[in-house]
């Protein structure tokens, strides 16, 4: 995926929250489609 600066700058904010307020039943990820969704869940 080619994403602009801000999209990017959002990703990297958004991963940085999860850090701070989760444990280790939350998992967060960036996912560009359904089946990559399907696939992460379904692991």
């Amino acid at each position: 995926m080619q994403l602009r600066e801000i999209e990017s700058s959002k990703i990297h904010c958004s991963e940085e929250h999860f850090k701070a307020i989760s444990s280790n039943k939350v998992i967060y990820d960036v996912v560009d489609s359904y089946q990559s969704l399907l696939d992460i869940v379904t692991k």
